[in-house]
């Protein structure tokens, strides 16, 4: 089975009038982590730590990509902060995405002599993202 390539994916986000909208040509990375917390349980007199299950943490996706007439009026506004959530997908593969409501937060936009204008974001999904083979609406 062959490897997924850059190639195989895509990201796709509310624009500021809250259609969803693909931005994938002018993403260059995305980076999706989560998991769960561990909660100390080591006693006194324990030789080896130990730890309980602890809460789920929320999922985070880092983004980065160039920043113009697309992507500035999705994120520029982002930078004063907002309580509003979007709608993020991220596509792994065909039939293999990553969908959920993320309040996008961190937001950089950032312009350098002689480079192209780009921006970052993390965007932060409280409750997960969920892993579906369907693409969101």
């Amino acid at each position: 089975m062959p490897n997924w390539t850059s190639k195989n994916g895509g990201l796709r986000i509310d624009n500021a009038a809250g259609a969803i909208t693909d931005i994938s040509q002018y993403i260059n990375s995305v980076s999706d982590s989560g998991g769960s917390n561990r909660i100390d349980d080591t006693g006194l007199g324990d030789t080896r730590e130990r730890s309980l299950a602890g809460l789920a943490r929320g999922t985070e996706t880092q983004i980065n990509g160039a920043l113009n007439t697309t992507t500035y009026p999705i994120f520029a506004p982002l930078v004063n902060g907002t309580s509003v959530t979007k709608t993020l997908e991220i596509k792994y593969a065909t039939g293999k995405y990553r969908v959920g409501e993320v309040y996008v937060t961190n937001v950089q936009l950032s312009q350098n002599v002689g480079q192209r204008h780009s921006f970052s974001a993390t965007l932060a999904a409280e409750n997960g993202l969920s892993t579906t083979s369907v693409a969101a609406a």
